[in-house]
């Protein structure tokens, strides 16, 4: 809260003060109101405060993108003019709009903090009075009023399908797809996404060099915060295609164009425009809200190199050649310039490296794999450009490049700084203007000690990557990014039965999960924020089922949620899915599930001892009742018919209780069907007497005889070894008469 107070308060009481104080003074409190809001970002971080009934949130997220936001202002306003007390109170304004876009989840008060920001960019794009000025302020106001206009629309269908103004409302259905996807366009304008980049090349190149830093630095900060409210992975399938597409489009393109560029702030323009659609890549995946920010402090890092070293350099072009040899002739400059084109790059072990890691990370977890090689092919197209003018600045300098060093500095001399007029200077070579020879501003002591320290924080950045990522995870569960499948992959192959889905939502909420569509079980997340759903424990029956699953969790009371596609099929051997190894088992018997090839005749053991032979399905699904087992750690296992091994697990069997009361109607819960088994084997059940007699026969001979007392788990079991050849059991409460009828009769072939 503090930070939205310091930044509004400043802004207007300097507002009322710029005419009775010193421009200089004016600078100097601008400043400190920057220095002082940041400090309070810093404070109290990974905490979360909400205010105005929820229409105000200032959380991690919102902390460390406004810290962004507050660096490129510190930035520009120490690079920038001084001779118009105007100039700082724009700077402060824009930076207090991006603070209040980064900390809304209201989409109302989003178009607010966007026209808060944008009417000041509008009028630092013209603060050089020039041709090139006047066409850059006017493409970015038509361009951005025409933005603003289908931000306004997309909110009105937003909440046409929805009934909020929130963030992150769940809806579904074209006219919240519509909407979505207006919102989008929208973002697409500011963040200079394809196609809705034609204006950041001439902007950029006709705006003040410190201004086109802060456009490249602040204004992709709080647009992404935004976007991170409002795309989120819930509602991946409404909007997923549209934002793929734009990003694909946004990588190529950037890269492809800033191919043919000869002047340095129109190739950074289209290097800017790139990173766009990197940084994009970061909406696809759970942990979104710390990934993007991270990318966008290490970009703003680099890219305030490089356009800081542009602005002491020029005040408006930059021809590339004029780079050629910046590391002889000023080696702070040149040095500062080639880490920031590195880490943009994203070469290893540069923070760059680390924050485009992560955010193809993201999108290879929501299974965009293809928008991900895609990413890496631009990326390896970007290198050209990049290494190539890098190279350029640690070249050897030209008799040339040495006189434009004299002939700036003479400018800067005569005619100031960046409002240095533009018209021709006749002595200058080669015909170079006012504009073009006068830098931005002079190294004093503040700008060298912001660049110094920049250098030094993205060198630590790439040192330390993690440090940076759990800052900005602070405060953020696992489910800040609302509810997602992370395991399986979407694309991947698996066996029936032996893998679990995962995921990540609210800690303790109860979630939903669907199986083509088909309810398929509800699971609890964790404290950690950590889900897990072993397949094999459901109990929808095509659970298990070769082919292709689609696998989508929701939040109870949602249509829609996060989907992972993937395709199961069928062990070669026959296996177990149910329980899972090293499980419990209720003493009084359960039972015993696995797969096979439809119609696989598999026989299951226990200790050894056969249990039973069954046919898969034609799903290769196949089931067994086991007995009440003996207590303790019993060992099982599944063979092919005639097979001498197979798949095992071992489970566990609680030591039944003494003094339970026995009301079971008696059942046989194996081999009830008879058939072909193998010796040894048990069979066996539960009932309510207190002993059962098994008689045994071969043919009409009688050749064994044995009493079973009842468990204490209410079972009762017969183990058995006799010769190979056709046997029959008979079951009946003890005492009773052979003559009486069996309560079970069992024949088998034993072999």
């Amino acid at each position: 809260m503090l930070t939205l107070y310091v930044l509004a308060g400043f802004a207007t009481v300097l507002s009322l003060l710029a005419f009775v104080i010193s421009r200089e003074a004016n600078r100097i409190v601008t400043l400190a109101g920057l220095v002082l809001a940041g400090l309070f970002c810093i404070v109290g971080w990974g905490g979360t405060q909400e205010a105005f009934g929820g229409l105000y949130r200032f959380d991690t997220l919102a902390r460390g993108l406004t810290l962004v936001a507050i660096l490129g202002g510190l930035w520009t306003l120490l690079l920038g003019p001084g001779k118009k007390f105007e100039f700082p109170l724009l700077v402060l304004y824009a930076v207090t709009g991006m603070h209040i876009m980064a900390s809304s989840p209201n989409l109302v008060v989003l178009v607010i903090a966007l026209e808060v920001f944008s009417l000041p960019l509008y009028v630092l794009a013209t603060w050089q009075r020039d041709e090139k000025g006047f066409e850059a302020g006017l493409k970015y106001f038509l361009l951005g009023a025409l933005g603003a206009a289908i931000f306004l629309y997309g909110i009105a269908l937003y909440f046409g399908a929805t009934g909020s103004f929130m963030a992150g409302a769940s809806g579904s259905g074209p006219l919240y797809i519509a909407g979505l996807f207006l919102i989008m366009a929208a973002f697409a304008f500011k963040t200079a996404m394809v196609p809705f980049q034609w204006w950041s090349p001439d902007v950029y190149q006709g705006s003040p060099t410190v201004v086109t830093l802060f456009m490249a630095t602040a204004v992709k900060a709080a647009a992404f915060a935004a976007m991170l409210r409002i795309f989120t992975p819930a509602g991946l399938e409404a909007w997923g295609v549209g934002m793929a597409a734009l990003i694909a489009l946004t990588t190529l393109f950037g890269n492809l164009g800033a191919l043919s560029q000869t002047e340095a702030k129109r190739l950074f323009a289209y290097s800017s425009i790139a990173n766009a659609g990197y940084i994009g890549l970061g909406l696809f995946g759970p942990t979104g809200q710390a990934t993007v920010p991270f990318y966008l402090l290490t970009y703003g890092l680099a890219t305030g190199l490089i356009f800081a070293v542009l602005a002491m350099l020029s005040n408006q072009d930059v021809p590339l050649e004029r780079l050629r040899g910046l590391w002889y002739r000023k080696p702070l400059l040149g040095g500062a310039m080639g880490l920031g084109i590195l880490s943009v790059l994203g070469l290893p072990p540069l923070a760059g490296f680390w924050a485009k890691y992560l955010v193809f990370q993201e999108a290879a977890r929501a299974g965009f794999y293809g928008l991900v090689v895609l990413a890496l092919v631009t990326s390896a197209i970007g290198a050209y450009y990049y290494l190539k003018t890098f190279f350029l600045i640690f070249s050897k300098p030209t008799p040339v490049q040495e006189a434009e060093d004299r002939e700036a500095e003479a400018a800067l001399t005569q005619y100031g700084s960046s409002e240095a007029p533009g018209i021709p200077v006749m002595a200058a070579p080669m015909g170079l203007t006012q504009g073009l020879m006068a830098p931005a501003a002079r190294m004093g002591a503040p700008a060298l000690g912001l660049l110094l320290g920049a250098i030094g924080l993205l060198g630590l950045l790439s040192v330390l990557p993690g440090l940076g990522l759990r800052a900005f995870s602070a405060g953020l569960s696992p489910a800040a990014a609302a509810v997602s499948i992370t395991a399986p992959p979407s694309g991947s192959t698996l066996i029936a039965g032996s893998y679990a889905l995962q995921g990540i939502g609210k800690p303790g909420e109860i979630l939903e999960l669907f199986d083509n569509g088909n309810p398929l079980g509800v699971v609890t997340v964790g404290p950690d924020g950590r889900w897990s759903f072993p397949v094999a424990t459901s109990a929808l029956p095509s659970a298990l089922a070769a082919g292709a699953h689609t696998y989508e969790v929701r939040r109870v009371g949602q249509t829609t949620g996060a989907s992972t596609n993937v395709n199961v099929a069928l062990p070669a051997e026959p296996a177990f899915t149910s329980p899972l190894a090293g499980a419990t088992v209720a003493a009084t018997g359960f039972t015993l599930q696995g797969t096979a090839q439809p119609g696989q005749v598999v026989e299951i053991f226990e200790d050894g001892a056969s249990l039973g032979r069954v046919t898969a399905d034609a799903s290769g699904q196949w089931s067994l009742n086991v007995p009440p087992p003996p207590g303790g750690t019993r060992a099982y296992e599944v063979r092919p018919e005639g097979a001498a091994s197979g798949a095992r697990i071992s489970l566990v069997v609680p030591e039944a209780q003494a003094g339970a009361i026995c009301s079971q109607s008696f059942a046989l819960s194996n081999l009830q069907a008879g058939g072909t088994v193998s010796r040894p084997f048990r069979f066996g059940g539960v009932g309510s007497a207190s002993s059962y007699t098994v008689l045994v026969r071969r043919g009409d001979r009688i050749i064994g005889r044995k009493d079973i007392p009842l468990s204490a788990a209410c079972g009762w079991s017969y183990f058995s070894d006799p010769g190979p050849g056709e046997i029959t059991y008979e079951v009946r409460e003890t005492g009773r008469l052979e003559t009486e009828p069996p309560l079970a009769t069992i024949t088998l072939k034993v072999q």
